[in-house]
This record gives structure tokens, sequence and C-alpha cells, in this order.
């Protein structure tokens, strides 16, 4: 047995290790063994099991994956951000935000009752506020008159006149009333948007709104 060359049984050595050889050869295999260090210590080896080390991840890699977590919750929290700013925003326009609503006699009425009150009628769902000057005296074709603005706004929440254009809706099925003050010194009622701060700081001006204001009644 001896006379064995060690590269045959070193070929032989996995099989053997795997107890995939005949009885002879594995009594041949393991008395060369005993005689032979060389052979052994292949076997030792074959026979260790092979492990692979764990790798650590790498400082690059954690910081990587490190900012990465950051930038996905700045994203998050920015966009639940601008999420709700955009709410809100949409939010306030729907409900808070105001535009004058265009005059039309089927809306809008102006007439002098028994008891010297001037009213105004709003035929509609309801409007977001009105808006009525005092009377101010103004020359009107040579003539000095004493003249109320009003204006009516909405919101696209509770549009005032969405109904009148949607459906075709008897105008006495609702009906809101406005009292002017100082009815009885009152010559003419134009209707017209105005915005008193910008009257003050110069940029407008009674008679540049008087110029596109409609007349809605007069004495």
């Amino acid at each position: 047995m001896n006379d064995i060359k060690c590269t045959i049984i070193q070929d032989v050595l996995p099989l053997y290790i795997d107890e995939v050889v005949s009885q002879d050869t594995k009594e041949m295999v393991k008395e060369h063994l005993q005689h032979c260090d060389k052979c052994q210590q292949e076997y030792d080896l074959m026979k260790q099991d092979l492990y692979l080390p764990v790798e650590k991840p790498s400082p690059l890699f954690n910081n990587i994956s490190k900012k990465f977590r950051k930038k996905k919750v700045m994203v998050s929290i920015v966009s639940v951000l601008v999420t709700l700013f955009i709410t809100a925003g949409a939010f306030s326009y729907v409900f808070y935000y105001e535009t004058v609503i265009p005059y039309s006699k089927s809306i809008i009425r102006v007439e002098m009752q028994n008891d010297n009150q001037l009213i105004s009628h709003y035929f509609g769902k309801s409007y977001a506020s009105v808006n009525e000057t005092a009377p101010m005296p103004l020359e009107i074709d040579g003539e000095k008159k004493n003249v109320s603005f009003i204006f009516y706004t909405e919101t696209i929440a509770d549009s005032p006149s969405r109904n009148l254009i949607n459906n075709e809706k008897n105008l006495n099925e609702q009906e809101y009333s406005w009292k002017f003050a100082d009815s009885g010194k009152i010559d003419a009622v134009y209707y017209a948007d105005f915005d008193v701060e910008k009257i003050i700081a110069g940029k407008d001006s009674w008679d540049a709104i008087l110029k596109r204001a409609e007349l809605i009644w007069e004495k």
C-alpha cells in the first residue's frame, strides 16, 4: 500500500471524504494516510469547513445610507408641508377669496319704499358681502348729485348667482334686502367695485369709479 503514489491518493481524497468510494479504496486511502504526513495534511485541509467572512458595511456605505435616509425624511417632511400649504391655499381661495358679482337686473334691484327707505334687493342663493358708500356729492352732467356706490361679492364655495346660471329658477324663490344708510339724501345709486385704500393712496378716485359704474337707481 505504501507504494501507491500520493498523487493518486490526493485525487481520490474528495471522493473518500464524501464517502462515495468502494470499501477497498477506502481501506487503501486510510492506510496510506496513516503513513503519509503530506497526504494527511491535504486530507485535513479538505475536511475543514469553508467559512466565508461576513463583510461589514464600509464607512462610505454607512455614510451614503445615512445621507439617503436623511434626504428621504426631508423629502417626506417637505412633501407634507407643501401638501398642507396647497390645501390651506385652496381652502382660503374657495371660502375666503371674494370676487365682484357683475351687475344684472335679474339679480340686483334697487327701489325706494313708501317710508323713503332705499332698499337693494338681491335675488339668488346668497352672497359673501355687500359694500356700500355713504352718499357723496359728485358732478354728473354738470349737476351736483349725492351718489352712493354699491357692489356685491361672492366666493367659489357659496356663489350667489350660480343657481341662476345653472337652473331656470324663480327669482322670487329667495330674496335678500339691504337698506341704504341716509336713504333720504341719495339722488342716485351706481353699481361699481371700489377699494377705499386705493382711493386714499391716490391710485383711484370716485370720479374715475363713476365713469366705469352703472346707474341702477335714480330719483
